[in-house]
């Protein structure tokens, strides 16, 4: 399953899942108002939407951070002041600014740019939310009133069965749809967070007279925003940022889960320190982007990995090297055949149409074309050694097979593939 899949169809099971246990549990005697579950209960998405903010601040991610901040703030509300009818007051005021505020700072949050906690810009999406509180009580104090007349109004014509405004739906409907194109596009764990948060605090406010639902929506977007900081973090560990592929420490995790036959192909960019020197290291990485491109749209069942450098793995499971000779050729060809175009950037075409047409114009004449060399190796035991024919070799062994195989490669001229 993709990774853009999985961006979205998370917080849906988050928003499916807190709902599923809100209505197995939550109208029964196993959480009464008395008991030390019913306790636990409550207090569950303050642990986790804190702990979502700790994770967060250290992983210097200051989009969730502050959304998790106002998570936290919006659920204080909850449980300090709307335990009794929205017709009192406050009650009624806070939830109708609730329900506008909510939405219109994911909205913000889902705009903002990447950005450090230790940034200006960082600490002030941290702390909009308890600083929006502080001004908001201020104004009470001083009128009571304020906001009564419109919240009441609000109230008193919600749409779908609801407590919501006509322009609280509105909000909603641009935050979900914002969030769930920002998760087609830019495909990172935020959009996917944001996307949950929506649709959990629409189902809180929209039913908020159902017991405990509040507990229950906050909790899961406490676990939501939670499991996405952790998924991204792991993917900074193991995932390669120039090339977007698995890293080497990601190769040695997939070794481990290797129980069969395997082969494993070494490939390396050709004369790649000429093209730095030549043309820069903005137009080297640029190469390396092509290549991991490639060895992803031609591989055929291979995995491609970063191993170093201009350095790159191919894993093949379940393939022996006979079985793997023919992608590997088509690999180099399609890398072979790639017109890779050096341009000034000063004069760079900024109309789309322009561009396209020198484009379509580097294909015919090209700069400068890449090549690369390939060494290739199996985990199957030579023919002559009857005693290890059924048993795979160690991962460590092929990889240095490989590796051997593409030092042949490179002396036999480069730009071909040798096996072991």
């Amino acid at each position: 399953m993709s990774s853009t899949r999985v961006r979205l169809i998370t917080p849906v099971i988050c928003a499916s899942a807190a709902l599923l246990l809100r209505y197995q549990f939550a109208d029964k005697s196993l959480i009464d108002a008395t008991s030390h579950l019913h306790f636990l209960l409550l207090q569950l998405p303050y642990i986790l939407l804190a702990l979502a903010v700790l994770i967060a601040v250290l992983s210097n991610h200051a989009q969730e951070a502050g959304a998790t901040v106002s998570l936290l703030c919006a659920y204080w509300l909850i449980q300090s002041y709307l335990q009794s009818p929205l017709t009192a007051q406050p009650a009624s005021q806070i939830f109708y600014l609730l329900t506008l505020f909510t939405p219109a700072l994911i909205i913000a949050y889902a705009l903002l740019p990447p950005i450090s906690c230790r940034q200006i810009q960082g600490l002030v999406a941290i702390l909009i939310s308890p600083l929006i509180i502080i001004a908001v009580a201020g104004l009470l104090a001083i009128e009571p009133q304020l906001f009564l007349h419109t919240a009441t109004s609000a109230l008193a014509n919600g749409l779908i069965d609801s407590h919501l405004s006509t322009l609280t739906w509105a909000l909603y409907l641009i935050a979900t749809s914002l969030c769930v194109g920002l998760c087609l596009y830019r495909q990172q764990s935020a959009d996917s967070s944001l996307l949950g948060c929506a649709l959990m605090s629409l189902i809180t406010y929209g039913w908020i007279q159902l017991n405990s639902i509040s507990a229950f929506m906050f909790a899961g977007m406490g676990l939501l925003i939670t499991i996405n900081l952790t998924i991204s973090l792991l993917q900074i560990g193991y995932r390669d940022d120039l090339t977007q592929i698995g890293n080497r420490r990601a190769l040695q995790q997939a070794a481990k889960t290797l129980r069969g036959p395997y082969t494993i192909a070494m490939v390396d960019a050709d004369y790649f320190k000429k093209i730095n020197d030549q043309f820069g290291h903005d137009f080297g990485d640029q190469a390396l982007r092509v290549i991991a491109t490639l060895l992803k749209q031609t591989a055929d069942g291979g995995k491609p990995f970063r191993y170093g450098g201009e350095e790159f793995c191919l894993l093949f499971k379940g393939k022996s090297q006979q079985q793997v000779l023919d992608t590997l050729e088509a690999i180099r060809q399609a890398i072979a055949n790639y017109d890779m175009v050096v341009r000034d950037k000063k004069h760079r075409p900024t109309k789309l149409k322009q561009a396209e047409k020198r484009r379509g114009a580097s294909r015919r004449k090209s700069d400068l074309r890449l090549t690369v060399s390939i060494g290739v190796a199996s985990s199957d035991y030579s023919s002559r050694d009857n005693r290890n024919r059924d048993k795979p070799r160690p991962f460590d062994q092929v990889l240095r097979s490989a590796d051997q195989a593409l030092y042949r490669a490179k002396a036999k001229g480069r730009n071909c593939i040798q096996a072991a």
